[in-house]
This record gives C-alpha cells, sequence and structure tokens, in this order.
C-alpha cells in the first residue's frame, strides 16, 4: 500500500480530445474532497461525521490553450491549465484516452517532465497508448483497452502490454514515497480502477459512503484486475 496522501492533492487531469466516459473516474476523488463535504455533511449524519477524513484537493484540468476544448462526444470544456504551465511535481495525473490523432508536442513535452516528479499516475483506455507515445513507458508493464491491445502492440511494441483490466507498477519517482503507475482497460475497467485506488489509499467506510454508494459504482460484479474470459 501507498503511504497515506497528504491532506492537500493537486490531481492533474489530461482530457483534451478524451472519450468521456474515460474520465467519470475522477468524480470518485472530487466526492471526497472537502469542497464537496462543506456541501453534503448536513445530509446525512454519517457523512458529517466523516467530514475529518475529506481531502483538499485541487483539479488542474490540462489542454494545449485556455481557449475551451474539444473532448467526446461533442462536449467543451475550460482548461484551467496549459501543458507549458502546468506544474509537474502533481500528486496525481490523470491521463484519459484521446483520439490516436491527438498528440500536441505540449502534452508530449508534459509527461516526459512529469514522468518522475508525479508520484501517481493513473491512466483509463487508450490513455496508456498517449503516456507511451512519449517513450516513457519502455519495457513497462501496463495496459490499454482490450479491443486495442494489438494495435498497442504494433503501436509502441517496446512496452510490456498485458491483458488484464488493470496492471499497477511501481515508476520512477523523485520525491519522497514510492511511485506507482496504474493503467486500466476500456473506461468501466477505468472507474473499477479508480474506486481501488481509493479504498488502498484513504479511509475505507469514507469512500463507500461519500463516493462508492452515492454514485451507485457497484462493487458486487468484476472487480479484479483480471477479465473473467
Amino acid at each position: 500500500m501507498a503511504p497515506p496522501h497528504p491532506k492537500k492533492l493537486r490531481i492533474g487531469v489530461m482530457l483534451e480530445s478524451v472519450q468521456l466516459s474515460d474520465i467519470v473516474g475522477i468524480d470518485l476523488f472530487g466526492n471526497l474532497s472537502t469542497e464537496y463535504m462543506a456541501k453534503v455533511k448536513g445530509v446525512e449524519p454519517i457523512w458529517a461525521a466523516l467530514a475529518p477524513h475529506a481531502i483538499d484537493i485541487e483539479f488542474l484540468y490540462i489542454a494545449t490553450t485556455l481557449e475551451p476544448a474539444f473532448m467526446t462526444p461533442t462536449l467543451h470544456f475550460v482548461p484551467t491549465v496549459t501543458y507549458d504551465d502546468c506544474p509537474r511535481d502533481l500528486d496525481i495525473v490523470i491521463t484519459g484516452g484521446p483520439l490516436l490523432s491527438h498528440r500536441p508536442a505540449q502534452a508530449d513535452r508534459f509527461m516526459k517532465e512529469a514522468w518522475g516528479r508525479t508520484r501517481v499516475w493513473l491512466t483509463t483506455c487508450i490513455g496508456s497508448m498517449w503516456l507511451a507515445s512519449a517513450g516513457v513507458l519502455d519495457g513497462v508493464r501496463c495496459t490499454t483497452n482490450r479491443e486495442c491491445l494489438e494495435v498497442a502492440r504494433k503501436m509502441h511494441p517496446e512496452v510490456q502490454w498485458q491483458d488484464q483490466r488493470w496492471v499497477v507498477v511501481e515508476k520512477p519517482f523523485d520525491g519522497e514515497g514510492k511511485g506507482e503507475l496504474w493503467t486500466s482497460g476500456g473506461a468501466g475497467a477505468g472507474i473499477n480502477m479508480i474506486a481501488t485506488y481509493c479504498l488502498e489509499n484513504f479511509d475505507n467506510e469514507f469512500v463507500n459512503a461519500l463516493a462508492l454508494r452515492p454514485l451507485e459504482f457497484r462493487l458486487d460484479g468484476n472487480m479484479s484486475q483480471f477479465y473473467l474470459a
């Protein structure tokens, strides 16, 4: 298990040209935040009792420019920081799966420079292929959308692609604690992966009460790292 997170987290979200469903797992983190807790703690007595577990979270929504940026299906979001200006020493980076044609040089530079300075990196769907295009996954065990595994192996043969729902490995990290890379398959596997990450790193009662049960992310199906067939 990773060392406890600090009470303040900076989470960078790479969602430019990304499929919307790949990013919904950030709502799990959002429900654990002090900002969310302040709005809902009066709803249920148990939520108020769990308020000390809430985390001060800053989300940085990253894109090439600060102009409204596209993501599927036809959504545009307002970025809060550019790849050029985004801090490299974040606590967590979450990379969704973008169109294969989306490979801006600014994002490539950000991934290379932030790779060793960010402790935890999470990718969903073909976000791992985006990260692989920066050259930081050479020789690393990871996964991607199951339907794209053969494409990934052809495009990035230097990566050790696994046929799993998600894969967790140690990654380089220049700061305190152990660096971690979590890569998942498609969006559903990505939600399960992020739920598991939260359960392993934060108070379980808090995670279940504020995030998993209210959002009805069911935990009685296949929550493992492996496909059933």
